[in-house]
């Protein structure tokens, strides 16, 4: 959707004024409530009184993965393509692989505003590989969740080049050792303490690199993003939650929760930002999407697809492809490389074999979320069913997944199966999956039934790696003089992120499928709601003021 730009000149007060955006990735909104109203999150619990709140609805069924980019673009995924992060299936190969463009197609934000004069500085916007079209930095792969570009290890890259030395000179390389959360071990006290102690350091040292590059340039658009929040939420959900089926009661009795103490190191972090730079500039802290507890069945779906053809289903051993998965965690990257390809032969990621000659297939999506590919004719290069089939046979699978009982708790599997032709549109449609498989997840998944496909099981398949998976809701907190203390009644779209902030900085975004907020455009003073504080007394919301950060 185009915005008229008569609408976003007459919408821009302050032009000129600066933007500093700090997104913390994956972190929850609701954790974040829970623990802000018990005194555990001071900073937090300052921008929830002091500014403007609005929730966020993030891509259905491919949030994982797709919320970054959707926000960087301003696009919709079937007018970007990037649904999984830095993977993509390819129909030539059969194969997903790693989505690692030295230049964008469509320009993200802060290329328009690079070319529109203004000064930007982004670092580690992840699934983001392109270090260049910034009039400013970029710095990629310092402290992320995964790489930007996919694999397992981190590689900084920074636009100048010879910033990447600065920044290990100054503030040392990433304390995670490059490593994705994934390859950490989380079963002992000691493996569970030298996790938070890492996390936390990570996080104290991006404070500090930001805080260094701030100060360096008049920045117009300065963007940093945390995302230890997303790690941490996928390895200690176990030791979190005491309502998780794997929960480890003993080992959280030990080490406390490892969890709040990641997000207790992330408000340190944002407080020391707002007293630094709250005065100069319109505040926007953004959490991507959430986290809860892994119930899924990704991976199992292909094992499902597979009987549905009346094939075999290939499983691997389960204890010894879980004692590989420990020894491949610990390998330095150098001893790994050579047996990338023993290992993606024997494993194929716990999908099935044989793509190529099948009718239809699991891909990548997410876990909360799982992908079903159709070997299309004329789009898959040995595609086998016609477009003349195509429509019937999703019918035919939509109804066979949703009769896919879950035999532990007698529940439906599948909560919805959403058609990507009637959901997505636009000239990467091709690149997304075609159906996408929604997972019940009030109950574990360890078994799956139909009178179809017999009992399906996990056996030889990655289910305890990680015990947190992605929740759908986003937030953002904005914080400037102009801006009332208000919670917005309505809910905003992802797409809408990147034109609002552009149109802050006076700029029209040119392209995308959402539009500026008007609430941040044509801020009014928010009606006065009176709300009960812990003592029981009334408070009044919608006076803006300074926050005073707690460190």
């Amino acid at each position: 959707m185009m915005i008229p730009g008569k609408f976003i000149k007459e919408c821009m007060p302050m032009p000129s004024s600066r933007v500093f955006l700090v997104g913390l990735d994956a972190a929850d909104k609701d954790l974040i409530d829970l623990w802000a109203g018990k005194g555990v999150l001071p900073n937090f619990s300052r921008l929830l009184d002091n500014a403007l709140v609005g929730d966020v609805d993030v891509p259905r069924g491919l949030e994982a993965g797709c919320v970054w980019p959707t926000f960087y673009f301003g696009l919709r995924p079937g007018n970007m393509g990037q649904y999984d992060g830095a993977r993509l299936f390819n129909p030539e190969s059969y194969e997903h692989q790693s989505f690692q463009p030295q230049q964008d197609s469509t320009p993200p934000l802060w290329t328009v505003l690079s070319r529109a004069g203004k000064r930007c500085a982004v670092i580690d916007a992840p699934y983001h590989y392109p270090v260049d079209g910034i009039n400013g930095m970029k710095v990629v792969d310092r402290a992320g969740h995964v790489p930007a570009g996919g694999g397992d290890f981190l590689h900084l890259r920074t636009h100048p080049p010879q910033l990447a030395d600065e920044i290990v000179q100054r503030f040392g390389p990433d304390p995670a050792g490059g490593r994705s959360s994934d390859f950490f071990a989380m079963d002992t006290v000691e493996a569970v303490q030298e996790f938070v102690e890492i996390y936390s350091r990570r996080i104290e040292s991006k404070t500090d690199m930001i805080l260094h590059y701030w100060q360096q340039a008049p920045w117009d658009f300065f963007m940093s993003v945390f995302t230890e929040a997303h790690c941490a939420g996928h390895r200690c959900w176990h030791l979190h939650d005491p309502d998780y089926h794997l929960h480890d009661a003993e080992l959280a009795r030990q080490v406390g929760n490892p969890l709040r103490e990641i997000y207790r190191a992330l408000d340190r972090a944002l407080g020391r930002l707002l007293d630094a730079v709250a005065d100069d500039a319109r505040v926007m802290v953004y959490l991507s999407h959430g986290m809860g507890p892994r119930h899924s069945a990704t991976r199992m779906l292909d094992r499902v697809l597979a009987k549905l053809e009346n094939q075999t289903v290939a499983t691997r051993s389960g204890w010894l492809m879980d004692s590989a998965r420990k020894v491949w965690r610990i390998m330095p990257e150098p001893v790994r490389k050579p047996f990338l390809g023993l290992r993606n032969s024997v494993t194929n990621d716990g999908f099935q074999p044989n793509r190529a000659g099948r009718r239809f297939f699991e891909v990548y999506a997410n876990d909360r979320t799982a992908g079903v590919r159709i070997n299309l004719q004329g789009r898959e290069s040995r595609g086998v069913v016609t477009e003349s089939e195509y429509a019937a046979l999703c019918d035919r699978l939509i109804a066979d997944l949703t009769a896919l009982r879950n035999p532990e708790s007698g529940e439906p599997v599948v909560r919805e199966v959403l058609k990507t032709r009637e959901h997505y549109s636009g000239p990467f449609l091709s690149r997304l999956p075609d159906l996408l498989v929604t997972w019940n997840r009030n109950h574990a998944i360890n078994f799956i039934e139909s009178d179809k496909v017999g009992r399906i099981d996990a056996q030889g398949l990655d289910m305890q790696t990680r015990t947190g998976d992605h929740r759908i809701k986003g937030r953002f907190f904005a914080l400037a003089h102009e801006w009332q203390a208000q919670t917005m009644a309505r809910t905003v779209n992802t797409e809408d992120l990147a034109p609002t902030l552009a149109a802050l900085l006076g700029v029209e975004m040119g392209h995308g499928d959402g539009g500026p907020i008007p609430e941040l455009l044509q801020p009014v003073p928010a009606p006065l709601k009176e709300t009960l504080t812990d003592n029981g007394n009334l408070r009044a919301r919608g006076v803006g003021h300074k926050v005073k950060a707690t460190v």
